[in-house]
């Protein structure tokens, strides 16, 4: 058969797999494997299945055909989820879930291909980034915006692509393919709910782009080939409370304090620099009066593209940074959260450790230029 990589595709839910129940509203399907995806030519070569593997131990896999990709053969096993979830209803419970279910498989394949809804895929991927402290596979997030089940559907391509750069690259990290592109997990976010190229990581370049070839940079990635060792390391659990409170022209003392109630942590999405309102004294108060209760506050910027970062540009952003509010640099807020609730668990750490961790790039989820 000549070299074989083996690939599990976990099924989480979300739009990939829907159809629409009796309501006329889309709801995620299960048995995806044998209602659809065996019979699609691009995604399962039926006839070599039948002469190769239908009756052996390796029956229950299925086998993308031969393309000019790769010279590998390439098998992979859907992992169908009990229960199949809209991405909406996503909470900490399914990534500890698909976490632990990465870490156990682990030594059973090459790579993963976890199907998630697009909706909170980038909270996922960077929940995932972070628990995964080590990880020396390739880890792909993927899905659709239109389902598989429909003619028009973007996820045979989707899920085609995610298979084959987790069998045949190494990017021992967690990652997203969506569209044509390749990004790093903790810098990604949904930009459309229409458009089929839903996903973008405003300050990080893609790690690939599909092309003829799918071919990645070595520059772009965190831990070069070869300089991770092939385990997996679980950090297997995260807070809870922890929330993205954002900055508005209305936003008032009572607000500010109905939120920070009872948190370890928020994510303040803050105007252009990490600027909040100077005159309005009494939001500051309470802002300075969590942090001085050890509330965790990490300050990122509202807008798609920018940084902030420890030095205040302006007045309306000193206040935030005398007061001991992290500031998150070029963080999306998706991963500013996700690596906060990481943080917070590390019991081993002090607050000021945490403080300092939060602006140290651990996952490529930041760029710190003081460091």
């Amino acid at each position: 058969m000549g070299q074989v990589k083996r690939v599990l595709v976990i099924y989480t839910g979300g739009t990939f797999g829907m159809l629409k129940n009796e309501k006329g509203v889309l709801t995620p399907q299960k048995n995806i494997e044998h209602r659809v995806i065996r019979k699609l030519a691009q995604l399962h070569d039926d006839d070599y299945w039948h002469k190769n593997l239908a009756k052996t131990d390796k029956a229950d896999y299925l086998v993308l055909p031969d393309g000019k990709d790769t010279d590998i053969k390439i098998l992979y096993k859907i992992y169908e989820y009990d229960e199949l979830k809209d991405s909406s209803d996503f909470m900490i419970e399914d990534w500890l879930k698909m976490a632990r279910d990465i870490k156990r498989f682990y030594y059973d394949y090459d790579g993963f291909v976890v199907l998630h809804g697009t909706d909170t895929t980038a909270y996922g991927a960077s929940v995932l980034s972070f628990m995964l402290e080590s990880v020396g596979k390739t880890v792909v997030l993927t899905g659709a915006q239109v389902p598989i089940f429909q003619p028009r559907s973007d996820g045979n391509n989707n899920i085609l692509c995610a298979i084959l750069i987790a069998a045949t690259l190494h990017i021992p990290e967690v990652t997203v393919f969506f569209g044509a592109k390749l990004f790093r997990g903790t810098r990604v976010k949904k930009v459309s709910n229409t458009r089929i190229y839903a996903f973008d990581s405003p300050n990080f370049p893609p790690l690939l782009e599909a092309k003829t070839i799918l071919e990645v940079d070595p520059k772009m990635l965190i831990h070069l080939p070869g300089s991770v060792p092939d385990e997996c390391r679980l950090h297997d659990k995260l807070a809870q409370k922890v929330y993205v409170l954002k900055v508005a022209p209305t936003i008032t003392p009572e607000i500010i304090r109905a939120v920070f109630e009872g948190m370890e942590g928020v994510v303040l999405e803050t105007y252009g620099n990490g600027n909040i309102p100077i005159k309005r004294k009494e939001i500051y108060k309470e802002i300075e009066k969590a942090v001085k209760n050890n509330v965790l506050v990490v300050n990122v910027t509202q807008c798609i593209n920018g940084t902030v970062l420890g030095k205040a540009i302006y007045e309306t952003g000193l206040l935030l940074v005398e007061c001991g509010v992290v500031p998150a640099f070029d963080m999306t807020a998706e991963a500013a959260l996700a690596k906060l609730s990481y943080v917070l668990t590390k019991t081993e750490l002090s607050y000021q450790e945490k403080v300092e961790l939060m602006k140290t790039n651990i996952r490529g989820e930041l760029h710190n230029p003081n460091h």
